[in-house]
């Protein structure tokens, strides 16, 4: 690594259909393979042609856990992106421009234009659809990075497509490398690749949720593609036949949700997922796989509502949504992955929970999650670990599975919540799943008595308490509560945002601890109420307006927390947000 962290933040800006996230998620690849830390954020409304779509790309030559918000170089590939970004950059940052569209003395006198004749060259070079790819040679150009990672990448985009594709967009990279590469020889940032730098993956939040899958064994995916959950979707069905994995395009939600309970029933760790609003749809068989006590793994991936909502953008207000969801009661596990190391963690030991506790376990993601790419060492699958639970799938009954009567008790009561399970096909395990209140056998007409009624209830919520010795503990980071001036208590992709800030604070002298809630149910009370009497001052940050974590903290531990940021815009926190609130506190 270099002795002086170096930065570069980049947006890139133009209607949707000019390949705005492609370009983007292309050049972030080129920094990757040269030992580069690379985050990035797209932005872009519910549209397939037009609007406004933007992506922002930070490079680092050290970690690097979220976006921030100054931008050291702009590409327009229009002129509504200079109207709506040009403020958000550093005095002399460059604005990359083709002439044809504005003027070079519309670009504000305290930035630097790069004036690059995008559609002449990309034309020249093969057509006007690379115009994008000009841009972005011309943007490597004017930073001194080399031109070989680039071409490297473009060839990798296009390998399925004709050769003269992928020729073609290095011939226009070259043409904008080399008209930009003498327009700023002073320019303030300039990035060379890392040597002998550890690789590194660049994955978003779904790719890694579905490798997690991948890991634990999955053998059924079933979804009806809604965002952020769609390109999840994709991603398994990429690596159906590889992996030997099921992967089923349901007619709707609820379909997908009953496929699921079907498979479990069978045996199969089987997972589904969707937005909130689709999750709606899943819900009432959401509780038939709760009364069934059925091994199911369902991701919800927040984006804002109520309703439609902004289907593009995030939130954090699905939280006590999916803690609630489906009428009665029974049990559920609830983690929250705040980055996309945690995303493929607790996917895999989200499958595990679900079989030891037989029980639904939701991954409650959002869209900063599934959208964006962030490059992380790769994946260690030895520490990845499959446990079934008790789980019988050949030979005979275990004895104390059986009643006075010899025959399988399917839902047994049991001091822990868990009765031994027993898959259909083995000599003797007849039993009944649906989705009534039932007895033992899992008879439906017997669970109408009050006496059976209440045991069965009582048995399934005792999982609760098993569970808390399962889940994942709340995660911390920064100085130890003891010794900070303050402590940030925030769940999910809040995560990188809050980390960044806490670095941020240090170097002003300020010490912040931070704990990340990583199981939000059960709730983790003890932990969080001796991180909160610990910390001097506790501030609650969270991506919704009614403040759902807070709530979750007063409900299950008696305490109030006087200092909360919260967000609901549809945007994700920023670093620089959080630490100017946490300067406002203090």
């Amino acid at each position: 690594m270099s002795e002086t962290p170096l930065e570069l933040r980049i947006r890139i800006g133009g209607e949707a259909g000019f390949g705005i996230k492609a370009a983007g998620q292309m050049l972030a690849r080129s920094f990757v393979d040269a030992g580069l830390e690379t985050f990035d954020l797209t932005e872009y409304p519910s549209l397939i042609r037009g609007g406004h779509n933007n992506y922002l790309l930070r490079v680092s030559t050290e970690p690097i856990y979220s976006h921030v918000e100054p931008v050291d170089a702009l590409i327009c590939l229009n002129r509504e992106t200079l109207d709506l970004h040009h403020h958000e950059l550093v005095d002399g940052g460059a604005v990359i421009f083709d002439p044809d569209d504005f003027p070079a003395e519309d670009v504000p006198a305290r930035l630097r234009p790069v004036p690059v004749p995008l559609t002449d060259m990309a034309r020249d070079a093969g057509g006007k659809i690379m115009r994008n790819t000009v841009a972005l040679g011309a943007l490597l150009g004017i930073v001194g990075f080399p031109l070989d990672y680039l071409a490297d990448s473009l060839r990798t985009q296009f390998a399925r497509k004709a050769p003269e594709v992928a020729e073609g967009n290095v011939k226009a990279a070259q043409a904008g490398y080399s008209a930009a590469s003498s327009a700023l020889p002073d320019f303030f940032v300039r990035l060379s690749p890392v040597e002998s730098a550890p690789r590194r993956m660049l994955v978003d939040g779904n790719e890694a949720i579905a490798l997690g899958a991948l890991a634990s064994g999955i053998g059924l995916y079933a979804a009806y593609p809604m965002t952020p959950a769609s390109s999840l979707l994709h991603i398994m069905a990429s690596y159906e036949r590889e992996f030997g994995v099921v992967v089923k395009h349901t007619e709707d939600e609820i379909a997908a949700m009953n496929m699921v309970v079907g498979a479990s029933f069978g045996g199969t760790r089987a997972m589904c997922a969707s937005a909130g609003g689709g999750f709606a749809l899943m819900v009432e068989a959401f509780g038939m796989a709760g009364v069934s006590e059925s091994a199911v793994v369902v991701g919800v991936f927040t984006r804002p509502g109520p309703a439609t909502g902004l289907p593009t953008w995030t939130e954090q207000s699905d939280l006590r949504y999916v803690i609630h969801a489906a009428q009665g009661e029974f049990p559920r596990v609830v983690v929250a992955p705040g980055d996309r190391e945690d995303a493929f963690t607790l996917t895999w030991k989200a499958f595990n929970l679900a079989e030891q506790l037989q029980t639904p376990v939701v991954i409650l993601g959002d869209s900063y999650l599934s959208d964006n790419r962030q490059s992380i060492p790769a994946y260690d699958l030895s520490q990845v670990t499959v446990d079934r639970g008790k789980l019988v799938t050949e030979g005979d009954i275990p004895a104390d599975a059986l009643g006075d009567d010899g025959r399988y008790l399917r839902y047994k009561l049991t001091e822990d919540g868990v009765s031994i399970r027993v898959l259909p096909g083995v000599k003797g395990a007849n039993q009944l799943a649906n989705s009534y209140e039932h007895d033992e056998y899992g008879y439906g007409s017997a669970g109408e008595s009050a006496e059976v009624r209440a045991a069965q209830n009582e048995k399934r919520m005792r999982k609760l308490e098993l569970a808390r010795t399962l889940v994942p503990p709340p995660a911390y980071f920064g100085s130890p509560p003891d010794e900070a001036d303050i402590g940030l208590l925030f769940f999910g992709t809040t995560k990188g945002p809050a980390r960044e800030a806490a670095s941020m604070l240090a170097r002003e002298g300020i010490r912040a601890s931070l704990m990340q809630v990583v199981t939000v149910w059960p709730f983790p009370a003890d932990e969080v109420a001796a991180f909160i009497g610990t910390a001097p001052k506790t501030l609650v940050v969270e991506g919704n307006l009614t403040g759902q974590l807070e709530g979750l903290v007063r409900e299950q531990c008696l305490l109030r927390i006087e200092h909360r940021l919260q967000r609901y815009d549809g945007r994700p926190f920023t670093p620089e947000q959080i630490a100017r609130r946490v300067k406002e506190v203090l």
